[in-house]
């Protein structure tokens, strides 16, 4: 794994998700341009998820963290329809 995406995927652990943007800013040993490339490397092969928010802003989450909140909410959903 190429050291950029090594450091992307230390920030959204500790941040959790966050925008492509914020990455950016807590990256300033990178350019925007090869964040970008690395987090659209990451997309393409299932490392990250990316969801557009609006316009150019996108949301990056970790896969993990990704299938975290998803079982975490359907548990939710598990536990409310069985109370009610």
């Amino acid at each position: 794994m190429m050291p950029i995406e090594e450091t992307i995927i230390e920030t959204l652990r500790r941040s959790g998700p966050c925008c492509l943007d914020d990455v950016v800013a807590y990256l300033p040993n990178f350019s925007w341009g090869e964040v970008f490339l690395a987090v659209d490397r990451m997309s393409r092969d299932g490392r990250v998820f990316l969801l557009q928010l609006g316009g150019s802003t996108y949301q990056i989450t970790l896969r993990s963290q990704f299938s975290l909140a998803s079982s975490t909410s359907g548990q939710k959903e598990l536990e409310s329809s069985l109370i009610g």
